[in-house]
């Protein structure tokens, strides 16, 4: 049983997220009805009861783009009780502490993420409101983007609060991506329950899993420099030749030795870690950050430390005109490469994501990143 507790932007696909979460419960998830004073739409479901004032009887109560929202959690008790688990989207971040505070473990904080599609929302601006002129269409569709920004916004800035983040992502295939969708929410559902809210130790193992793109040697850079005293990044070992650019993130060997416990191969080269470096490193109260994108690797690091182990997934938002700067800064052969390695690390989080603890999101944006990265680290550090 489960208190599924959804946030995300107009847009981003909570309706479906909640269509599909019902196909893959069923029959045992009640989505909780909740009151507002926003007029009734077209489009809103059962869970949505427009009325003139919230009533007594809902004991969480919010405000939103000037309407009221509200609900009973005696509710949400009353379907616990029954053996089923629970739906409710929540759009406040300080509704969703409260929640946490009442439900404790069984409180899941899910945010529903995807990219800016200005085609897919005048789409649905269109369809909302079929009578009006283009003015006001344009207006609507400026407004919720706006909102979408905000809503992301918010995320970023509370990124340690949530348990699983859904990257719903429109493609050409909309098949493809209704797929995925479902994959993630299966994986959410079927997931042991996690809780962020109590780690206890501030030495931790942070692994950092991003493709090409990401920024994550700015987040490795961005963390030794917010707590130069406390973070250090594990140097791995490699069989791979240097290249230019390389810092001291690696250590460039012939081969390697028998003190490397966890190997694994990446484009032809083999890449090791030592659990007892690491150990050493954890005894003096470090985090110490690890730069992997190799699933069993990763399933190795948290097999070892457990519950003082993070990963982190880095999921960057790059438009066209981004990835033409990078097209034109790399060889044919290595921008191919690395767009394909970012594709394939995207996969191994979709169907395996319930192995990632946080995921950090639009991370080719240096501002993004550095807040990001300050929020998990500050909450780590406690």
């Amino acid at each position: 049983m489960k208190v599924f507790i959804l946030f995300g932007a107009p847009g981003s696909g909570k309706s479906e997220s909640c269509r599909l979460l019902e196909e893959v419960t069923n029959p045992r998830l009640i989505v909780v009805q909740k009151e507002t004073t926003r007029p009734k739409r077209d489009s809103d479901g059962l869970e949505i009861v427009s009325v003139k004032a919230i009533s007594t009887n809902c004991d969480i109560m919010y405000s939103q783009y000037k309407y009221d929202y509200g609900f009973s959690t005696e509710r949400i008790w009353t379907a616990l009780k029954d053996g089923s688990s629970v739906l409710v989207i929540v759009n406040d971040i300080r509704t969703i502490k409260i929640l946490n505070r009442k439900f404790g473990r069984l409180a899941h904080n899910l945010y529903i993420h995807s990219n800016i599609d200005p085609n897919k929302i005048r789409e649905i601006s269109k369809s909302r409101y079929p009578d009006e002129n283009q003015s006001f269409l344009r207006k609507d569709v400026e407004r919720r983007i706006e909102k979408i920004k905000t809503v992301h916004r918010k995320y970023i800035e509370n990124t340690y609060l949530f348990d699983s983040a859904v990257v719903n992502e429109y493609e050409n295939d909309s098949m493809n991506s209704l797929a995925e969708l479902s994959m993630q929410l299966n994986n959410i559902f079927q997931a042991e329950t996690r809780c962020h809210s109590n780690y206890g130790s501030s030495a931790r193992v942070i692994v950092i899993a991003g493709g090409s793109f990401t920024g994550k040697d700015n987040l490795v850079n961005a963390m030794i420099q917010m707590e130069p005293t406390k973070v250090v990044a594990y140097q791995k070992g490699t069989t791979r030749p240097k290249k230019e650019g390389d810092k001291d993130e690696l250590l460039h060997l012939k081969q390697l030795g028998n003190n490397y416990d966890i190997i694994y191969e990446k484009n032809s080269h083999q890449y090791g870690l030592s659990l007892l470096n690491i150990w050493d490193e954890l005894s003096g109260g470090k985090i110490v950050l690890l730069v992997l994108s190799d699933l069993p690797a990763i399933k190795a690091i948290k097999e070892e430390f457990i519950d003082i182990c993070t990963v982190i997934y880095l999921h960057a938002n790059l438009d066209p005109d981004e990835l033409e700067i990078e097209r034109g800064r790399l060889s044919k052969a290595e921008f191919s490469k690395r767009k394909s390695s970012a594709a394939e690390l995207r996969s191994i989080y979709i169907k395996n994501m319930n192995a990632f603890d946080h995921v950090l999101l639009n991370t080719s944006e240096p501002e993004d990143l550095y807040d990001q990265a300050f929020n998990i680290l500050d909450f780590y550090l406690g």
